[in-house]
C-alpha cells in the first residue's frame, strides 16, 4: 500500500472590515476527506454578532524531499519492519504465557504434595489462589471435559479464589473451571485427584 499523500491548503479569516485576523496553512493527509479547520475569535459583548469570511486557496500536495516512489518503498519497509515486530512480541508473549501456566501448575501441585501426607483428602484446602494467599475456590483446566474422574495435572491450569473469579480473565488455556471444593485427593499407587462427574462447568 502506497503512503498517503499531504495535501495543502492556505485559510484567511478577514473580519467585516476586510482585515485579515487569521492566516495558517493546513497540512495534511486528511484534508480532502475532513476538511480544514480554523480557530474564529468570539465577541465579549452578548448579543453582538460579528461577521466574518473564510477564503481557502488550495496549494496542491505537500512537496517531499522524497519522490513518491521512493516514499513507497520505506513505507514498505517501515510496514514489513512492524509485522516483523509485532510478530515477535506475539510470539514472546505465547513464551511467557506458558512459562506462567508452567509456573502456576508446579506452584499448585507443590502445595498439594506438601499437604498431602498430612491432611489426605483435606489437601485441596492447601491450595491458593494465583494472585492472593486466600485459599482457592475453583481449580481451572485446559479442557471441559477432563475425560475421567480422576484429572492429570497437566491440565491444571492454575487456581483463584472467589474474590478474583472473572470469567473474562482466567488462566491461560483455561476452558473449564472445577470448584475446589468437589475435589478429593487420594493415594492409590500414585497421588490421585478426584473429582465428582457433576463438578467441572465450562469457562
Amino acid at each position: 500500500m502506497a503512503p498517503k499523500i499531504k495535501h495543502r491548503a492556505r485559510i484567511k479569516l478577514i473580519n467585516q472590515n476586510g482585515t485579515v485576523v487569521g492566516n495558517r496553512v493546513d497540512d495534511s493527509t486528511y484534508l480532502d476527506s475532513y476538511g480544514a479547520y480554523l480557530r474564529i475569535p468570539v465577541p465579549k459583548i452578548i448579543g453582538k454578532t460579528v461577521t466574518y469570511t473564510v477564503a481557502v486557496e488550495y496549494l496542491g500536495e505537500h512537496q517531499y524531499k522524497q519522490t513518491l516512489a521512493q516514499r513507497t518503498r520505506a513505507h514498505e519497509r517501515n510496514q514489513e519492519r512492524t509485522k516483523k515486530w509485532k510478530e515477535e512480541q506475539a510470539k514472546q508473549e505465547l513464551e511467557n504465557q506458558e512459562k506462567q501456566l508452567i509456573q502456576r501448575r508446579n506452584r499448585i501441585m507443590n502445595q498439594i504434595e506438601l499437604a498431602f501426607v498430612k491432611n489426605g483428602k483435606e489437601a485441596v484446602n492447601f491450595v491458593t489462589c494465583d494472585k492472593c494467599d486466600a485459599t482457592a475456590t475453583f481449580l481451572g483446566l485446559a479442557f471441559e471435559n477432563p475425560g475421567s474422574t480422576v484429572i492429570d495435572p497437566d491440565q491444571i491450569t492454575g487456581a483463584w479464589c472467589k474474590e478474583h473469579d472473572n470469567k473474562y480473565a482466567r488462566p491461560f488455556k483455561t476452558k473449564a473451571a472445577i470448584a475446589c471444593e468437589l475435589l478429593e485427593f487420594f493415594y492409590d499407587g500414585l497421588r490421585q485427584i478426584y473429582v465428582s462427574p457433576s463438578g467441572v462447568s465450562p469457562q
